[in-house]
């Protein structure tokens, strides 16, 4: 085998290893991300056990407290409505107001005239 052959060969088996180090880096990342989800959905599980388990015994200020807790936003466009809900995915948020995770939360639905008037 000359050297022209070998150095042909040689680049085409770097690009190969190059190629096989990124789809490496892209499956670890991927099985990052999978165990994250795994994790935060066994978090959500038990709360929903803890939840399920405690509300028949709960009081009507305990049952208001955990909706307030779970509503993260209350959207109005005229005339609807949209609720939505956060569901803690941690023991250590379901201590914290999701209003206290993000300060500009009120105005992310806003349109920008409204915002720049308030």
């Amino acid at each position: 085998m000359g050297l022209d052959e070998f150095r042909r060969r040689r680049g085409g088996l770097d690009q190969k290893g190059q190629a096989l180090e990124a789809q490496l880096r892209q499956l670890e990342a991927q099985v990052d991300r999978q165990a994250e989800l795994a994790r935060v959905g066994l978090s959500m599980e038990a709360f929903c056990r803890r939840v399920r388990a405690g509300l028949d015994q709960a009081t009507w200020e305990q049952k208001r407290q955990l909706i307030e807790g779970l509503v993260a936003r209350v959207v109005v466009t005229e005339s609807q409505v949209e609720i939505r809900y956060v569901i803690p995915t941690s023991p250590q948020r379901e201590a914290t107001r999701f209003c206290h995770l993000r300060s500009d939360y009120r105005d992310c639905d806003q349109p920008v005239q409204a915002r720049d008037r308030g």
